[in-house]
C-alpha cells in the first residue's frame, strides 16, 4: 500500500513514469466493482480505462493517507451506474443484466467467480465484490453504496449464506 501512496505522489506532480504499475497493482480490484454491475467484460474494460482517466483528472481530489482501491472503485462504481442507466434507457429491456461476456476470460477461476456471483441479486454481489474481491472493509463499502453499516453487513451476510448453499453445486 506504501508503493502506491509514493506513485499517487508521483501522480499528483504529473509524473506518469510509475502509472503502469499503479494500474496492475489496481486494474483487477477496480474491474470485478464494474464488471459487477455491467455484466459485460468488454464495456466494463472501456470503463475501467475511463475510470483510471477520471482519476488522474481528479487525482488533486484524493486526499493523502486515503484507500486508493475505495477511491477507485467509487469512480468505477458510478460510471458503470451511468452507463448502466444510459443503456437501461436506450434498450428499455433486462436483457442487459443476461448478457454473456463475448470474450472467454483469461483464467477459468474468473469463470466460476461469476458463475458463483450470478447466483446473487446485484445489491449482494456488488457488497460481496467489494469485500472479498476488492478487500475493501464494510465501512468504506457503506459510504461508497450510502447503506448504513448494519444493512451492508446484513446484505454480506445473507450472500454469503446464499453462496455456501450454492457452491456445493458448481464443483
Amino acid at each position: 500500500m506504501e508503493q502506491i501512496q509514493d506513485i499517487i505522489k508521483e501522480l499528483k506532480q504529473q509524473n506518469y513514469a510509475h502509472f503502469d504499475v499503479f494500474y496492475r497493482m489496481t486494474k483487477q480490484q477496480v474491474f470485478f466493482a464494474i464488471v459487477s454491475i455491467i455484466k459485460d467484460q468488454g464495456l466494463a474494460e472501456d470503463i475501467l480505462q475511463d475510470t483510471y482517466m477520471r482519476f488522474l483528472e481528479k487525482i488533486h481530489l484524493f486526499k493523502d493517507g486515503s484507500n486508493p482501491y475505495a477511491y477507485l472503485t467509487q469512480i468505477g462504481r458510478n460510471l458503470a451506474i451511468d452507463t448502466y442507466n444510459q443503456r437501461k434507457k436506450e434498450i428499455r429491456s433486462e436483457d442487459i443484466f443476461e448478457t454473456i461476456p463475448a470474450e472467454e476470460p483469461e483464467e477459468e477461476t474468473s469463470d466460476d467467480i461469476f458463475k458463483i456471483l450470478d447466483e446473487l441479486d446485484a445489491h449482494e454481489k456488488e457488497i460481496v465484490v467489494m469485500h472479498a474481491i476488492n478487500d475493501l472493509k464494510f465501512r468504506e463499502i457503506a459510504e461508497i453504496t450510502q447503506k448504513p453499516l448494519g444493512t451492508v453487513l446484513w446484505i454480506y451476510n445473507k450472500a454469503i449464506k446464499k453462496l455456501q448453499k450454492k457452491v456445493g453445486e458448481f464443483r
